[in-house]
């Protein structure tokens, strides 16, 4: 049996165990090997005074995830954790340096008179954030328009156990970018729709910002890690004929047309203008070509959901909306995929310690004997990052394999 025969229930079970394991191991199997423990959550905590329903419970959310879920990561990329109008993200930020996460950077305050809030993104980390650079994107639509959404990006210094990264040319870097776009307010979503095309452009500015940054500071065989909410649903939504509600495996594995765009933008290669309607003609292509990889779909075989989930009663068949309290109602039940992990790591290490991608998953972050179900509006997305020291190449060797063949 492979990861893509189980439920993705089952999936997240596995990433938990695996999550609860030190991150450094001196001995056996995994001997000189650094594991680093990556969350992207949509905290979905807004300003004072915005709310979907009766109550987002934002102080009790923030509270337990602070003592429940941060202790179980060494980096935390958090989209809607804004800072406006609250002490929230100042009570967040104390609370993780506690905690251990020394280092952090964050969307920039904004005030009153500057008509827009904070971007709502912060990235925490345990290891040294090096470099750092940020970017806004054009200003968005709707009640987008007043937040300053973006990109940031954080440099991280992974301390390897068996390289000193006082070294120079040792040390193990991490670059990790965290965004989250335009939204699109209903179901369903079109690509002619106005508000695609500006999430698009936002996308492409996203890519014209790695064209700037990865040559500054990414050396060959460092990991560049996408992650946040794209707001882009992947998901195709073509049911079969008679079903009575969508199945999360069998349905996902489609990929919508808005998902394969996001990923033609982010990657350079752009896209053909007329799949935004007749009069458009923007490509959004790019420079330079990254191939990024969605490690979600990869993992899966299908594209798992983030957001709007379903449960269905084993007994009667009929299906409903999995999470109440926080959710809209006009977004319960949507089964969107739109929070993302991203993977682009090509050349060789120059100091012999390699990066690859363990494991990934949705991780929903489910809370009980609250009153509310869920952290957020949105599940996570977790990933398991290694380090692995390589063995050092001994005279012979080569001869050797030439033997062997």
């Amino acid at each position: 049996m492979t990861v893509q025969d189980l439920t993705s229930e089952q999936v997240t079970e596995l990433f938990l165990r695996s999550l609860a394991r030190p991150g450094t191991t001196a001995s056996g199997p995994n001997e000189g090997k650094l594991r680093v423990r990556v969350l992207t959550q949509n905290m979905f905590i807004r300003p004072p005074g915005i709310k979907n329903n009766d109550n987002d419970f934002k102080d009790e959310r923030l509270e337990y995830f602070i003592d429940e879920i941060l202790p179980n990561y060494d980096i935390v990329c958090l989209q809607e954790m804004f800072e406006f109008g609250s002490n929230r993200r100042r009570l967040l930020l104390n609370a993780a340096r506690q905690l251990g996460f020394g280092y952090y950077v964050a969307s920039p305050t904004k005030n009153v008179w500057d008509m827009q809030i904070d971007g709502g993104l912060v990235i925490l980390s345990r290891f040294p954030i090096v470099k750092h650079e940020r970017v806004t994107y054009k200003r968005g639509m709707m009640s987008d328009w007043l937040a300053s959404k973006g990109v940031l990006y954080a440099k991280v210094a992974v301390a390897h156990p068996q390289i000193s990264s006082s070294e120079p040319g040792t040390a193990s870097y991490l670059h990790i970018f965290t965004t989250h776009t335009q939204a699109s307010y209903g179901s369903p979503v079109l690509m002619t729709q106005s508000d695609v095309k500006h999430r698009l452009l936002q996308l492409h500015q996203f890519h014209n910002f790695l064209e700037e940054v990865l040559p500054k500071h990414r050396a060959d065989g460092e990991p560049v890690v996408l992650v946040g909410d794209f707001n882009v649903d992947s998901r195709a939504h073509n049911l079969e004929e008679g079903s009575p509600y969508e199945r999360e495996r069998q349905d996902g594995i489609e990929t919508s047309d808005e998902g394969k765009a996001m990923i033609d933008i982010i990657c350079g290669r752009g896209i053909d203008p007329a799949v935004l309607g007749s009069r458009n003609k923007d490509e959004f292509k790019g420079k330079v070509i990254y191939e990024f990889e969605d490690l979600l779909y990869t993992r899966h075989g299908y594209h798992p959901v983030t957001f709007g989930n379903i449960v269905v009663d084993p007994e009667t068949g009929v299906a409903r909306a999995r999470e109440q309290v926080l959710t809209t109602k006009q977004d319960n039940m949507v089964m969107h995929s739109i929070d993302y992990v991203l993977w682009y790591n090509p050349g060789e290490p120059t100091n012999g310690v390699k990066a690859e991608m363990d494991d990934v998953a949705v991780v929903p972050n489910f809370v009980s004997g609250k009153s509310f179900t869920q952290i957020s509006d949105h599940y996570g997305v977790g990933a398991i990052i290694s380090f692995n020291k390589q063995p050092q190449a001994h005279q012979g060797d080569s001869e050797d394999k030439l033997i062997a063949t």
